[in-house]
């Protein structure tokens, strides 16, 4: 199995390997990411007032290359000694400006305008999501649900993740996501950001204006009856072939009375059923070194 020491990159390789997984997720706490510089990083330079896309001004750019690295979204080129952002495939997270690497200042961020920032909202950890008030995700997710009661006993969490690791997404893929679930009854969480994004309610369908707009993930949740376990399980195997990005499905059970999971009753043992934990996946390094 060829890997990322093949010379290959990790969003080349794990596009070309499996585009789902389902694991199982722990509650546990969680808190935003350090907006604090890198050691020894220049003083952050001042935002534009407004802007199409975020950028890098040529008349500053020395062609270090510091910024290539950055970029998750590999969005960044060096070209004729000078570095360059493609709007397209940027996802307008700020990585590359927050890190302050450039040596003279020359990543320009600016202020978005719809629908342009919705990348933004949902790729940079440190914008708060207007619809719900959270930092980040946008959404208090399973991990929270002993404080907010999402699902219950007899209940499934489903949160289904498109675009993490390393590839990104499309709001053109989160609609598919959302279309599938909706054609099955199933509706989308009101606590959870992508919910006021929706413009037909019967169909799941989002504003055609956004649909092409790229962002690094997106955490999407549902709770349905514990009855359609196996419905879940179809649902994922057919987004599996309409998905164009990489996805993740996480699954979330309360404890019965006993404190035992009835999580293999319902999804059987060919699941992947991660340790009791906080466990984080994306390291591809180690799927090569380990595959088959």
């Amino acid at each position: 199995m060829s890997g990322p020491g093949d010379g290959m990159s990790r969003r080349t390789f794990l596009d070309k390997t499996a585009k789902t997984g389902l694991v199982v997720y722990s509650l546990g706490s969680w808190s935003p990411i350090s907006a604090a510089p890198m050691p020894g990083a220049r003083p952050s330079p001042a935002v534009a007032k407004t802007g199409p896309v975020r950028y890098i001004d040529k008349s500053k750019c020395i062609g270090c290359g510091s910024c290539l690295p950055l970029c998750p979204m590999e969005a960044i080129t060096l070209a004729n000694e000078k570095s360059a952002i493609d709007p397209n495939e940027c996802a307008e997270c700020g990585t590359c400006w927050r890190a302050r690497v450039c040596p003279v200042d020359a990543i320009t961020p600016v202020q978005l305008e719809w629908p342009r920032l919705l990348r933004e909202m949902f790729s940079n950890p440190l914008v708060v999501k207007k619809s719900t008030g959270v930092i980040g995700r946008g959404t208090e997710e399973t991990k929270a649900n002993d404080a907010t009661n999402r699902y219950k006993r007899g209940q499934i969490g489903v949160i289904v993740e498109p675009g993490r690791p390393v590839l990104g997404a499309r709001f053109h893929d989160v609609e598919k996501i959302l279309k599938k679930f909706r054609s099955r009854g199933y509706e989308v969480v009101s606590q959870n950001p992508v919910a006021d994004l929706i413009a037909d309610q019967k169909t799941g369908a989002l504003n055609p204006e956004i649909l092409n707009e790229k962002i690094i993930s997106c955490v999407i949740e549902f709770v349905v009856p514990d009855t359609s376990a196996h419905d879940v399980m179809t649902l994922v195997r057919e987004l599996s072939v309409e998905v164009e990005s990489v996805f993740s499905v996480s699954i979330a059970l309360r404890a019965d009375e006993q404190g035992k999971s009835r999580f293999e009753e319902l999804f059987g043992p060919d699941v992947y059923h991660l340790p009791n934990g906080k466990v984080n996946l994306g390291a591809a390094e180690n799927v090569a070194k380990g595959g088959a």
